[in-house]
């Protein structure tokens, strides 16, 4: 009887194990599509701004950093993320093949597994766009 107490103790400390890990797997897998995601709208909504309004490109990196069109005055952006990280291009004015590329290189992010610990840089995330007129002459 008194061999049984201390098997049920080790049984529980594995399964608890096994669950922890499990539970920090889960966490990592959901940051990483959380951080995937969040970048992609951030590009697309760049992208949507530059096209629609006159494209700036500090103003769309600040707008992708910050959520604002306004310089964040050195403070880090959402997330951890920069207007150094992002990239406006325009190609083709003034044509018909007219368009904006808004790209986000360099993000860095950390998992919570200690068995995948470092950092990894996913990406780059971009999103092209053809610039819109809204009825005025180029």
């Amino acid at each position: 009887m008194r061999a049984r107490r201390g098997s049920t103790l080790v049984e529980s400390s594995v399964v608890m194990l096994l669950f922890l890990v499990i539970l920090v797997g889960v966490l990592d897998a959901a940051q990483l599509l959380f951080f995937h995601q969040f970048l992609n709208q951030r590009v697309r909504a760049g992208a949507r701004y530059a096209v629609v309004h006159a494209n700036n490109p500090s103003v769309v990196q600040n707008l992708v950093a910050y959520n604002s069109p306004a310089a964040g005055n050195g403070e880090p952006g959402l997330f951890g993320l920069t207007p150094a990280m992002v990239q406006v291009t325009r190609y083709g004015a003034g044509t018909a093949a007219d368009r904006v590329e808004v790209q986000v290189t360099g993000y860095r992010m950390r998992f919570l597994s200690p068995c995948l610990s470092g950092v990894f840089t996913p990406g780059p995330f971009r999103a092209v766009a053809p610039m819109e007129s809204v009825g005025a002459a180029q």
